[in-house]
């Protein structure tokens, strides 16, 4: 079965003598490779094959399609065969990648050991890959801002898709007590992504308030993860009962498993590539007997990769394969969205022996703890007009119990600013409140309606003679929408 696949490019001068003898050198530091491989070289030849109990070694290049495989085949202490497949197409200037292990299993499933195979990563440090159109294959994290966050942009409007894919990290929100920037450690994720994935990581929070803006709402943001593959994407949350490190490796398997279901090339594999070289070496007289031979070599080596005899057979199995990584994966939004509610649940409970006091209410909150600050807000106004032997009774004390013991996010200030934002000129920005929730309605007035309702709205004239200045525009909105809680 197939259990790691991946391609990119590489740099122009990595061609075939180049690859060849890289690979054979990479053997140096592939764990239990036998010393009789560690010594081969490649002499300049279409072909070449070694073996050591069940171990082998093999090579094929077509010069003439100029496309070079190697393999090595290790059995490990668990009397497992990993094979390891490199293919390199020199017109292209790509290289296919794949790592297989014989066991007899109808979907692709992780190893709860697999690890990137050593000459895989190496090709990646060596500064072999080429840059994926505007993206450079590299083994750290790219940093998204402000001058670049156009290829998230595009990313979400697919506009542009890359050879691999690419996972998108979003920065967490400021938090009083907290001190992180993300939910998983960005540079662990990087090397473990090494020639699988770009990760893509925002700098900073400002950035995250720019993308909401120019992609509607459609970010990740939080700390949320998004995957984008060239014909699906997918988004993460961390849930309250995964480590960072747990949740790291959720990500990897999810991009592991989704490009396990590729292989490499029919065409370009290493049994096509010496049908093709031995082919060209029939003569007249032996021509049938050659074609038994080769289709004999052809039929063992498809019996030793199970996977690819059932791959080939069957592409509905290949289909359904897709469609269940597909549904675990909106599985995993809805797990997504319970963990989000569960936190807040959570987030509400007390200690044995208090009380939580909830309220049913149906307005849609503008912002995440709308309600909650409101409330919280009213409370600390009440409270301070209290007099001095007011401040004795009975109601002073609940009311300073719930403000001592109830925090607030900072989201409605977020709210506030960017509504500021958006009306900082004499006319409002249509673009930027519309990511607000507004939307314009033009007449005699501008009128910019929130959420549909008619309760919210902003007008600004068109004409000189009612003017009004984009300050007390921003005065009426922030009154309108905060009131006496602003």
């Amino acid at each position: 079965m197939i259990v790691y696949y991946t391609r990119y490019n590489v740099i122009d001068s990595f061609d075939i003598p180049c690859f060849m003898e890289y690979s054979f050198s990479c053997l140096e530091g592939m764990k239990n490779a036998p010393k009789d491989f560690k010594t081969a070289t490649w002499d300049g030849s279409e072909s070449g094959e070694w073996k050591d109990f069940n171990n082998t070694l093999s090579y094929e290049v077509d010069f003439e399609s100029r496309v070079a495989a190697f393999r090595v085949a290790i059995v490990d202490e668990n009397e497992e065969i990993w094979t390891e497949d490199l293919v390199l197409d020199e017109n292209e200037h790509e290289i296919q990648l794949r790592l297989a292990r014989e066991k007899t299993i109808l979907s692709a499933d992780l190893d709860s050991h697999f690890n990137v195979p050593y000459i895989f990563k190496k090709l990646i440090r060596d500064k072999i890959g080429a840059p994926d159109v505007n993206l450079p294959t590299t083994d750290e994290p790219f940093f998204i801002d402000e001058s670049n966050c156009g290829i998230i942009v595009e990313l979400i409007s697919g506009k542009i898709s890359y050879t691999l894919p690419v996972i998108y990290v979003s920065h967490v929100f400021p938090k009083a007590g907290v001190d992180k920037n993300y939910e998983l450690d960005i540079y662990e994720l990087a090397r473990d992504m090494v020639g699988s994935a770009h990760v893509l990581v925002e700098k900073t929070i400002g950035t995250s308030s720019l993308l909401k803006e120019l992609t509607d709402k459609k970010n990740a943001y939080n700390g949320g993860i998004d995957i984008f593959y060239a014909d699906a994407s997918f988004r993460y949350l961390r849930q309250s009962s995964l480590t960072p490190n747990q949740f790291r490796y959720k990500i990897s398997r999810a991009v592991f498993v989704r490009m396990a279901m590729r292989n490499i090339d029919e065409n370009n594999s290493l049994s096509a590539i010496r049908i093709r070289n031995k082919t060209r070496k029939l003569n007249d007289t032996d021509v049938e007997n050659q074609i038994q031979i080769l289709e004999i070599e052809d039929l063992k080596e498809k019996r030793n990769l199970d996977c690819e005899i059932i791959e080939s057979a069957s592409e509905e199995i290949k289909q359904l394969q897709k469609q269940n990584n597909d549904l675990e994966n909106k599985n995993n939004d809805l797990e997504n969205k319970v963990a989000v509610l569960k936190d807040a649940l959570e987030k509400k409970s007390t200690p044995v022996g208090e009380k939580t006091v909830c309220f049913d209410y149906q307005e849609k909150q503008l912002y995440d703890d709308e309600t909650k600050r409101i409330i919280l807000q009213t409370i600390r106004k009440v409270v301070a007009e209290y007099g001095d032997e007011e401040r004795k009774r009975r109601d002073y004390h609940i009311l300073s119990d719930i403000i001592n013991n109830n925090t607030e996010s900072n989201m409605g200030e977020i709210f506030k600013k960017e509504i500021a934002e958006a009306i900082k000129r004499d006319r409002c920005d249509a673009r930027m409140l519309k990511t607000l929730g507004f939307e314009q309605q033009t007449g005699s007035h501008d009128k910019y309606v929130l959420n549909g309702d008619d309760r919210y709205i902003l007008t600004i004239s068109n004409s000189p003679s009612d003017y009004r200045s984009g300050e007390n525009l921003v005065h009426e909105a922030i009154n309108l929408l905060f009131g006496r809680t602003k």
